[in-house]
């Protein structure tokens, strides 16, 4: 510290990953980047002295032990990224005190227990990243409060109970990523907000209930994923709304009803995938305008009449599977 050079930019800039900034006489850390070092061992609790953080990257190591609570005195930083480590216990309520953070990445990693509903005083946040863990507990409806959020991925955990309504708060939202955990109830009728979202992966549950109409107001879905769950009730004609969709896998679900003819308003669609259902009724020949699409499963339902001769419209299709229906 003896060799930092008060009058220069970067005081400490012969440290690697770390840069300083000089106030009057006294320098302190803003940023300390270190992924990918083969660091060891815990995060030492006296961070919190480093008061003047903004950034914290230190993901892609081998980092042990709790996140300590300390670190939810570092109230100048605005990205935390711990991604990657072997990082466990559970996320620290203090966390919430973070409330000029940016993107909070502490996915992959072995966290437990459950989201701190402190998370909702995240105002500032556009990326909070905290898949493939070992999270428990339901999703807390203080979610709702980061209405500057643009990516909200909580896949990969166990996570239990319903989606809760307040998602549709999150305007800004691209990408929706809550599959392979327990959720269960409804898919909320408010998630017809999101009109800006790009992706939304619910696979992988245990949701019930009918797909909502207001998923048609979704016209910037690009893939749409709601496979593997327990939904019941129709496929809602206002899909033909999601009109630069490029996957719909809507498979091994209980859903009934007729193939709606909207779905041939999905021009851009390269799978459409809707096996494993109770879909009755025909084809429509309107699936011949899907003239991009690559694979076309409809196996395992229960429809009836003839196939379509549009189908040889789809001349782009490397797989069609229309088996164990009564065509």
């Amino acid at each position: 510290i003896n060799t930092w050079n008060l009058t220069t930019s970067n005081p400490c800039g012969g440290w690697f990953g770390v840069r300083c900034c000089s106030v009057e006489t006294a320098c302190h850390v803003v940023e300390l980047k270190l992924p990918a070092n083969n660091l060891v061992g815990t995060i030492p609790s006296t961070i919190n002295g480093l008061t003047m953080l903004q950034t914290l990257r230190l993901s892609e190591n081998s980092l042990n032990n709790r996140i300590p609570s300390s670190v939810g005195k570092l109230t100048a930083l605005t990205q935390l990224d711990l991604d990657t480590n072997i990082l466990t216990g559970s996320i620290p309520s203090t966390i919430g005190n973070l409330t000029s953070l940016k993107g909070l990445y502490l996915a992959v990693n072995a966290l437990t227990g459950s989201i701190p509903s402190t998370i909702g005083n995240l105002t500032s946040l556009e990326v909070l990243a905290l898949n493939s863990n070992a999270l428990t507990g339901s999703i807390p409806s203080t979610i709702g409060n980061l209405t500057s959020l643009e990516d909200l991925d909580l896949d990969s955990n166990a996570l239990t109970g319903s989606i809760p309504s307040t998602i549709g708060n999150l305007t800004w939202l691209l990408g929706l990523l809550l599959y392979s955990n327990a959720l269960t109830g409804s898919i909320p009728s408010t998630i017809g907000n999101l009109t800006s979202l790009k992706g939304l992966d619910l696979n992988s549950n245990a949701l019930t209930g009918s797909i909502p109409s207001t998923i048609g107001n979704l016209t910037s879905l690009e893939d749409l994923y709601l496979d593997s769950n327990a939904l019941t009730g129709s496929i809602p004609s206002t899909i033909g709304n999601l009109t630069s969709l490029e996957d719909l896998d809507l498979d091994s679900n209980a859903l009934t009803g007729s193939i709606p003819s909207t779905i041939g308003n999905l021009t851009w669609l390269l799978g459409l995938l809707l096996y494993s259902n109770a879909l009755t009724g025909s084809i429509p020949s309107t699936i011949g305008n899907l003239t991009s699409l690559k694979g076309l499963d409809l196996n395992s339902n229960a429809l009836t009449g003839s196939i379509p001769s549009t189908i040889g419209n789809l001349t782009s299709l490397e797989y069609l599977y229309l088996d164990s229906n009564a065509l």
